[in-house]
């Protein structure tokens, strides 16, 4: 459509979401601190206002239509974005210098093309809240409320771990009760500090580690992600760089690395074991739909909300713990030093990473995981110009890898990469791919044999919640699932390079598949070196040794213990009959569940037929939406009230 931007007719895309979109689309940047395409329009910051059709609107907010007379820039609007900076900048934390978004934060950044050297406003001091109890470290004084974290928490992963307190000057960002974000249910996908366009919300720095190993005198050995050289060249002014990698390699080699290895080799030994458990699981009818284990955010989602599927998650580690496993039990050996004197540094796109190394079930495997953003502070520091470092190849023997192996980096590269293993054996005649909706694909593969395989692959936790629920109800039929946590795979880690939005993350995906597309090997089938290890070491796939060392458990994490507390037992001699269990939880109890037991046990002393009722408390049966909620024996009556419970209990006594 046709509309007059700034006294010039301008065609713009008529299916922009808003015109801040189409404005961008055109090549006009409209400064904006709370907008995100991926989620609801917000319009907190009020700094996207332009002027329409003679009126001051905020341009997220706003359609854009035939016809329509914007002006972005006039004296008056930028007074307005000038004086908005100003207030926020009065209430904010200003230490920029010891900021980790420091040079890269949007605030600093409009300061900076505003002009903003002094604030007319008297500084007022928030609640400086620091939690330091997690991985993503929260600092509230340095929040401008603008709700990105939320938003993208809430409604693109479904977690809601965060969200608004309080009101006016005194709101904040915090979990409930003002609990710390370890005792929540965060994934630690880092997707909230990926969108935070200040450092209110940031990420555990290892850095200092690594040097304390150095010192110490440790070999050390770095393992890299292939997700990191598609980002990295952001950082460091290499774009369109194929050989990133290798100036890395050679860098680390530089400041006092041993040796470094490329974390998509063992991408293809993970792809190559987990081919085989879908296959045996598959010829069993066992443990169906089977789901990816290789992203750490995706695991502690499942182990939160969906523990019943626990079983269903393939059981082998994820690249960075299996060659975390490899390197200490075996290459150890292989060079002569002491496990423990090996000191492996993981170099990954994704916060949950430390997460994981840092697991019960996995701890001792990887000693530090660093973050792209911290890799880029190491060689910042360093003074070395990544340019004019030449490139050398990774390690071997762990530093060969196939097209599937370097694919992990973005969503669906597991999956085709288990197809790739299993396509000879498989005899598949066609692969047919479609799209549901964006951040879900199904895949249908037929065999020659008239079997049919189904697959989707999956980004986004809200989406993997849509995906499972269709599971659970019986409307989606499907042999495997690859989860990615992230929007677009590890591309999109809560560690990569700000900023960190869909168009970036389009981008880092063209990079990465251009050079998935120069390697030589296609599939994990062709890695010598990987194959190798099991002639060696592991004997076949799904061994007792592989499984030894290539995979892990995982653990039930619902956030409240489901013990359920006795009430009104039946006496020792009385044959139970039938078992309530009235939901006692925070939701079920505001309305009204206690009330509910209390008249349940003067039913149980009253009525002769209800006599026999064995009557507990519980906590949490994950339903508050349709509080409150009463077990009777195994079936949840939803939206309880005493004659719902009643009826379904008179019906259990005919029964018995």
């Amino acid at each position: 459509m046709k509309i007059i931007v700034n006294g010039k007719e301008t065609i713009i895309n008529d299916n922009a979401r808003n015109l801040l979109e189409a404005l961008r689309d055109v090549g006009i940047e409209i400064p904006n601190l709370c907008y995100l395409s991926e989620t609801s329009i917000y319009g907190a910051c009020r700094m996207c206002i332009v002027e329409v059709d003679g009126q001051l609107m905020t341009s997220c907010s706003i359609k854009p239509y035939e016809g329509m007379n914007v002006k972005t820039h006039t004296p008056e609007i930028y007074e307005m974005r000038r004086g908005i900076l100003e207030l926020l900048f009065a209430s904010h934390n200003r230490d920029c210098t010891t900021c980790e978004r420091n040079g890269n934060c949007k605030l600093q950044k409009y300061a900076e093309e505003f002009g903003i050297r002094k604030v007319r406003f008297d500084k007022l001091d928030k609640s400086n809240i620091i939690d330091y109890s997690s991985i993503i470290i929260r600092d509230n004084s340095k929040c401008i409320l603008c709700g990105d974290c939320v938003r993208v928490c809430d409604e693109v992963q479904s977690i809601g771990a965060i969200d608004f307190a309080f009101r006016g000057f005194e709101a904040q960002v915090m979990p409930a009760f003002g609990e710390e974000l370890a005792n929540t249910n965060c994934v630690l996908c880092g997707q909230c500090v990926a969108h935070c366009p200040t450092g209110a919300l940031t990420f555990r720095n290892d850095i200092q580690k690594v040097y304390k190993a150095m010192e110490e005198g440790k070999y050390i050995i770095g393992m890299m992600a292939p997700a990191v050289r598609a980002s990295i060249q952001e950082e460091l002014g290499l774009e369109n760089d194929v050989v990133t990698a290798g100036r890395i390699v050679n860098f680390l080699k530089s400041i006092g690395f041993n040796k470094v290895f490329d974390v998509a080799f063992a991408a293809d030994l993970v792809a190559y074991e987990e081919a085989h458990e879908f296959k045996e699981r598959l010829e069993k009818g066992e443990k169906l739909p089977q789901f990816t284990s290789c992203c750490p955010g995706w695991v502690k989602f499942a182990e939160h909300n969906y523990p019943e599927f626990l079983e269903n998650l393939s059981s082998v580690k994820s690249p960075q713990q299996a060659l975390g496993s490899i390197i200490k039990r075996y290459y150890a050996k292989e060079i002569g030093i002491d496990p423990e004197d090996i000191y492996l540094v993981s170099i990954m796109p994704c916060t949950a990473k430390k997460f994981e190394a840092e697991r019960e079930e996995l701890s001792g495997e990887v000693d530090v995981v660093i973050t792209t953003k911290e890799l880029s502070q190491i060689i910042r520091s360093s003074g070395f110009n990544l340019k004019d470092i030449p490139p050398v190849p990774f390690d071997r023997p762990y530093g060969l890898s196939s097209q599937s192996g370097l694919s992990f980096g973005k969503t669906g590269g597991v999956f085709s990469s288990v197809l790739n293993v299993l396509e000879d054996e498989l005899e598949v005649e066609s692969v047919k791919t479609e799209e549901l909706e964006k951040g879900i694909r199904i895949t249908t593969v037929k065999t020659k044999n008239g079997k049919s395989i189904t697959g989707v692959v999956v980004f986004g936790l809200g989406n993997t919640r849509k995906v499972i629920d269709k599971i659970k109800e019986g409307n989606l039929k499907v042999d495997i699932v690859e989860v990615m946590a992230c929007d677009f795979g590890c591309i999109g880690g809560g560690g990569q390079p700000y900023p960190n939005d869909t168009r970036v993350r389009t981008k880092r995906s063209k990079i990465l598949s251009e050079v998935v597309g120069i390697d030589v090997l296609i599939s994990p089938t062709e890695n010598y070196h990987m194959l190798s290890l099991y002639e060696k070491y592991l004997k076949e796939p799904l061994s007792h040794i592989a499984h030894e060392v290539l995979h892990t458990t995982y653990k039930n994490r619902k956030r409240i213990n489901n013990g359920d507390i006795e009430i009104l037992p039946l006496p020792i001699e009385k044959e139970k009959k039938t078992t309530v269990k009235v939901c006692l939880g925070t939701s079920c109890y505001s309305k009204g569940s206690y009330e509910i037991l209390s008249e349940l046990i003067k039913l149980a002393n009253e009525e002769e037929w209800a006599k026999d009722l064995e009557i507990k408390g519980t906590f949490c049966l994950e339903n508050c939406g349709k509080s409150p909620n009463v077990v009777v024996n195994d079936k949840i009556v939803s939206e309880a009230n005493i004659e719902k419970i009643k009826e379904v209990l008179k019906e259990d006594v005919k029964k018995g």
